[in-house]
């Protein structure tokens, strides 16, 4: 084992992971959601609800989605995609998630395995945040004690 993932196996996800998110009700309409990842410039929307995780939708999903009938189909009005798209049937059911006491080198193991790049995380089966690469990436780059990160 490397001296890096000594440290990373001595940090908890909750700790780096982000928690200032936003999340879709089933409900919702395939304009809000659009919206959403417009406005907050994200690339991964979780589905939840009660805070209970359903899914998640990638920004790739949302161009499959807008690139399928907008493009090919060559439905334009909002009104009429929000009638014939429902979330739920673009996103990811029941994806791949971790407790929020998984360790860094943990989550760092499945992104080298999987071919996604966001893990939801849970604690007592509720959404509390979710890490990316990304998120992994600054925590090296800050610094890597872990005093300086918050929990759920």
């Amino acid at each position: 084992m490397s001296e890096l993932d000594d440290e990373l196996k001595e940090v908890k996800i909750h700790q780096i992971m982000t928690k200032d998110m936003i999340a879709a009700c089933p409900t919702n309409k395939f304009s809000q959601a659009f919206q959403f990842f417009s406005e907050r410039n994200i690339n991964h929307l979780p589905v939840c609800e009660d805070g209970v995780l359903l899914g998640i939708i990638s920004i790739k999903d949302m161009m499959h989605t807008v690139y399928k009938h907008v493009v090919v189909q060559k439905k334009t009005d909002m009104a009429e995609l929000d009638a014939s798209i429902k979330i739920t049937d673009i996103m990811t059911r029941n994806p791949a998630t971790v407790k929020a006491d998984t360790t860094v080198l943990e989550v760092k193991e499945i992104f080298g395995k999987a071919p996604f790049n966001c893990l939801p995380i849970l604690h007592e089966g509720k959404l509390v945040g979710l890490v990316t690469p990304k998120d992994l990436m600054q925590m090296r780059i800050i610094h890597i004690d872990g005093s300086q990160y918050g929990g759920y």
